[in-house]
């Protein structure tokens, strides 16, 4: 039996009931972090805080038509306010953390990017995002939810391939930093969404939550080495060998990306949908009976 916390479908779970107990998980587990309720360091319970943000709004991406715009943009600025509070102290130990990949100390940066993460503990407002959280964890219980099928769904699913898709496309054109980062977003809400759909089909979508998680983290690293280089430059200057690493090191992870994107992104947006409905209603033929609303809302897309 999953955890209430889990943060997937559960066979026979109403869609509406899935949705709030699945938002309302990853409240609860950010609040205990950031209230050091677990056995993490503080460090620990900001990134931990942070990625229930992110599985959060992509959650919001995916009900985003059964929520409704208004809901929908409201809580989505809830969650990414929250992230951005919590942002300075996560900041500065990813770029520490970071440099260390490279392989070399550059030991001139490294003190300075300490003193520089010391000076940004005072940053974080863990209480002030405690208090938006159990707020929104409230509202979870009055969010529209009605329909109790992969309709619900169903919008939000294919909008986020096709986002995703289509910044792949912009990438291969031309690899800019910050066509990488759009494409990064994307496909985090890809991975989270099959994770969301996992059990499903366990065998199959684990599979390829996986290789989004592997894809997440590459594009997730050309990042954090594209902040650090930018960082460097504004407040350090130049050091010898450390932009030939830096772009060495990039020029990897790009190349990685893309191997594994085109795999992700092979199918058009319609027929990962399709694949994906069909897996679900083999797997909860009760709920894809409960309304006809869906047909057209496939059709729309």
């Amino acid at each position: 039996m999953a955890a209430p916390r889990s943060y997937r479908f559960l066979e026979g779970e109403p869609v509406p009931d899935a949705l709030r107990r699945i938002a309302r998980g990853r409240i609860d587990h950010a609040v205990a972090e950031l209230r050091g309720e677990t056995d993490g360091s503080p460090a620990d319970a900001v990134h931990e805080a942070r990625k229930d943000m992110k599985k959060l709004r992509a959650l919001l991406r995916l009900a985003r038509d059964e929520l409704g715009e208004d809901v929908y943009r409201r809580e989505n600025e809830c969650f990414r306010d929250a992230a951005r509070r919590l942002s300075g102290v996560r900041d500065a130990d990813v770029m520490l953390d970071t440099l260390g990949s490279l392989g070399r100390p550059f030991p001139a940066l490294r003190d300075t990017l300490k003193a520089h993460r010391r000076g940004e503990r005072s940053v974080a407002d863990a209480e002030g995002v405690v208090a938006v959280l159990t707020d929104a964890c409230a509202r979870v219980e009055v969010w529209p939810l009605r329909r109790d099928d992969f309709g619900a769904m169903e919008g939000g699913l294919r909008r986020t391939y096709r986002r995703g898709r289509r910044a792949l496309e912009a990438v291969e054109d031309q690899p800019a930093t910050e066509d990488l980062h759009e494409w990064r977003k994307r496909e985090k809400d890809l991975w989270h969404h099959l994770t969301l759909f996992r059990e499903s089909w366990p065998e199959l979508l684990k599979t390829t939550a996986d290789e989004a998680h592997a894809l997440s983290d590459r594009l997730g690293d050309d990042h954090d080495l594209a902040v650090l280089q930018e960082w460097t430059q504004e407040n350090v200057g130049p050091l010898v060998g450390f932009d030939d690493a830096v772009e060495e090191r990039r020029l990897e992870l790009q190349h990685d990306a893309l191997h594994l994107g085109r795999r992700l992104y092979a199918e058009r947006p319609g027929a990962f949908v399709a694949r994906l409905r069909g897996y679900w209603e083999a797997w909860s033929p009760a709920q894809s009976e409960q309304s006809p609303v869906t047909t057209s809302s496939a059709a729309a897309g």
